[in-house]
């Protein structure tokens, strides 16, 4: 059985039930790189141009590993999605990963790319035409998308339920309210997945708010409310950041949520424009106070905790003014 890799990072953690689903229905192993740590970390920084952002130096620091472990590198070019007649952007970063990624490796045929563009094709088209590169008909191609959209579908209901999309990793969810239960302050956590449930990346961010008493809310948001967002008319047309725009609006109306954290990553493109739409439109206009946390490979455990309990103290206090 031929092997596929895929990388823990960036869009996986949205969309892997769906990627693994359509490549195992086509007859291939999956095979996942190692979880995060120092090593992917190094092997990435010294791969990648230094401007780049940290979850994409982890992602090629994946890549080089997987290359050694499986005869195709699964990468995707996420391009444009469609929501309320407009049309919403990839990062630029995530719309170039397959060249930036032939850059740096120079082996065009170990790569296998899928294409994600509904300004010009169904997303059906897109991972058909993926499959027929491998010498895949049509037919099976089709068959297989069809078992893969099912597949996201069970994992989006259990998302809404509260897992953790680290554990479909493992085939598995885990129920994220059950993972980190804490009792007291309750705090809004904002951040690309990638980001929050890499437990490398944001140093157990939120197994540091469990142990300082905190309930970390990480709410899904689903396909109905990036509709809505999107209907508002918000300037911003990058997709997965008017994610993070609709993660913020629904927790300043959640019940309890006393503050909130947004985690971003150092040389982010679009993380300056939307981190500032949050504060200003959201938090500030729900009067929540806002701790944005950046995260790049020399961040250090010590320094988040000690800003994470100031932010946490500093809640309580306003609090008990109350």
């Amino acid at each position: 059985m031929r092997k596929i890799g895929i990388g823990r990072g960036l869009h996986s953690y949205h969309h892997f039930s769906l990627w693994r689903t359509f490549f195992t229905e086509l007859g291939f192993e999956v095979v996942l790189s190692s979880q995060t740590d120092k090593e992917i970390v190094n092997r990435g920084v010294r791969l990648a141009p230094a401007e780049l952002c940290l979850p994409v130096k982890v992602f090629l620091g994946q890549v080089e590993e997987l290359l050694e472990r499986a005869e195709l590198v699964f990468i995707p070019r996420m391009v444009c999605r469609r929501l309320h007649r407009d049309f919403y952007f990839g990062c630029p970063k995530a719309i170039a990963l397959p060249d930036l990624v032939r850059a740096i490796f120079g082996s065009k045929e170990r790569f296998l790319e899928l294409v994600i563009d509904q300004q010009v094709q169904a997303d059906e088209t897109g991972f058909v035409n993926c499959a027929q590169v491998l010498g895949i008909s049509r037919a099976r191609a089709r068959a297989a998308f069809v078992q893969a959209i099912r597949a996201e579908a069970v994992a989006e209901q259990r998302l809404k339920q509260g897992a953790n999309p680290a554990d479909f990793w493992q085939g598995e969810s885990v129920i994220f309210r059950e993972r980190f239960e804490a009792k007291g302050t309750k705090i809004g956590v904002i951040g690309h997945p990638y980001l929050i449930y890499d437990e490398y990346i944001s140093l157990s961010l939120l197994k540091i708010l469990t142990e300082l008493g905190v309930e970390p809310a990480v709410p899904f948001v689903t396909v109905e409310e990036l509709e809505a967002e999107a209907g508002r008319g918000n300037a911003l047309n990058w997709f997965y950041e008017l994610e993070l725009i609709a993660r913020a609006q629904r927790l300043i109306r959640e019940p309890g949520v006393k503050g909130l954290l947004l985690v971003s990553s150092f040389a982010c493109g679009t993380a300056p424009v939307v981190n500032e739409v949050i504060r200003r439109e959201i938090a500030e206009q729900a009067g929540l106070p806002m701790l944005t946390l950046l995260f790049d490979e020399h961040s250090g455990e010590t320094g988040l905790r000690t800003r994470v309990e100031s932010f946490v103290d500093l809640l309580g206090s306003a609090r008990a003014k109350l």
